[in-house]
């Protein structure tokens, strides 16, 4: 299954909020890496590789993520001077482009990674990055 496009078919996804968010992450097995999702060169925004896509499977998309795209649009959270490329930039779920993404899952470790397509001025790109629950915020 295509972790960008998962809705196909008879896949339905759950709807998550920050609780449930954050309750998914508690069940990835504590290592600290995995040669399947590669989660250790995840914990900022990069491209899909095909190896990590058939790593990963979609298992949701966050709840009320139309009425955040509707509210926040293209505006992005930051904290601390970080910035889109940050490791440490906030996992924002409200804010782009976290309230358009698809949550999903590795298969081996369960870690729990956020995708979504980039668009802007250029062509489509499918972008992932790793859930650190500590960076994970609800601000509105």
């Amino acid at each position: 299954m295509n972790s960008i496009h998962a809705t196909s078919g008879k896949n339905k996804l759950l709807k998550l909020n920050i609780i449930s968010l954050l309750k998914l992450t508690e069940e990835e097995v504590d290592v600290g890496f995995c040669e399947c999702c590669r989660k250790q060169d995840l914990n900022s925004w990069e491209n899909i590789t095909p190896d990590i896509s058939e790593s990963i499977r979609a298992v949701a998309e966050f709840e009320g993520a139309e009425d955040s795209i509707k509210k926040n649009g293209y505006t992005e959270y930051h904290a601390d001077g970080t910035n889109y490329w940050s490791k440490d930039a906030p996992i924002a779920i409200h804010f782009y482009p976290y309230h358009e993404s698809y949550i999903n899952v590795c298969m081996i470790c369960k870690a729990v990674f956020l995708t979504y397509t980039e668009c802007a001025g250029h062509g489509p790109q499918n972008r992932i990055r790793y859930v650190d629950k500590k960076l994970v915020t609800d601000n509105y």
